[in-house]
């Protein structure tokens, strides 16, 4: 099977903004065919999408401009994360049919590249409110799952019971045995970061909710319970701390990436 290949957001952000040429960025693309099938992390799209709905009027197009570097080249959309455990890892169907990558694609991606503000945006049948909503269930979601580790004090809740958390609150699965087991493998990765932070909060004051980006970085290493998925980052320091991580090769920084293909 076809490896396959998604971003995060520093990457397609640092790529429209000029940071990352984008010579360099239509290299990758040109590349990726016979390689890695691109892919559009949910993750990716809701936290640049979020600003686009968040943003005013004097942003939106440099918002707008960003979703379009993210679908720069023929792609397909990954389900949100939870629903790609339901999907990709328990063989169940999807229960969030408006967040499905066919949606994505052919009424979100389709209204924003329409779209000329973001009056002429809400018009194009998509639901800006509801992509907040989504974003601040999904922040809450994460504190629930610091409050777990948390509650054992310094000790990290073993895989399984994060297996079993994530099946109950974010899967909406059987909380089986072996649920519970196939779960605990395929989120490895998650798990280690999650494990990163916790141990941080122990040292010292670590604000929650200042800490956005960590559910972000969770969220995204969550699609790589499929084993031909590799996620490309510019962040050195989440890379850092997935040392302990049975997948943390299918995790390579942009510049090494790009050097590579």
């Amino acid at each position: 099977m076809a490896q396959s290949v998604y971003f995060d957001s520093q990457v397609i952000i640092s790529v429209s903004d000029g940071i990352i040429p984008h010579a360099t960025w239509k290299r990758i693309l040109e590349k990726l065919p016979g390689r890695f099938n691109y892919r559009v992390s949910f993750t990716t799209f809701l936290e640049i999408a979020s600003a686009l709905a968040g943003g005013d009027e004097n942003h939106f197009e440099q918002n707008r401009k960003r979703l379009l570097v993210l679908t720069d080249a023929a792609c397909g959309f990954l389900p949100m994360p939870g629903q790609f455990i339901r999907t990709a890892v328990l063989g169940l169907s999807s229960e969030r049919p408006e967040f499905a990558p066919e949606q994505l694609e052919t009424v979100w991606m389709s209204a924003i590249k329409q779209a000329r503000d973001k009056q002429h945006l809400s018009l194009g049948n998509v639901d800006l409110p509801m992509l907040r909503k989504e974003l601040e269930n999904g922040k809450k979601l994460w504190g629930q799952q610091l409050r777990l580790a948390k509650n054992d004090e310094r000790e990290m809740p073993p895989p399984k019971r994060y297996a079993a958390f994530i099946l109950a609150f974010d899967v909406h699965a059987p909380q089986t045995q072996e649920n519970i087991g196939r779960v605990s493998r395929a989120l490895d990765a998650a798990y280690c970061h999650l494990a990163q932070i916790h141990h941080q909060s122990t040292k010292g004051a670590y604000n929650f909710d200042n800490n956005l980006q960590d559910w972000i970085d969770n969220q995204q290493l969550m699609y790589l319970a499929d084993p031909d998925l590799t996620f490309v980052t510019a962040d050195r320091r989440l890379i850092a701390k997935l040392t302990k991580s049975l997948d943390r090769h299918r995790v390579r920084e942009f510049t090494e990436f790009a050097t590579a293909i």
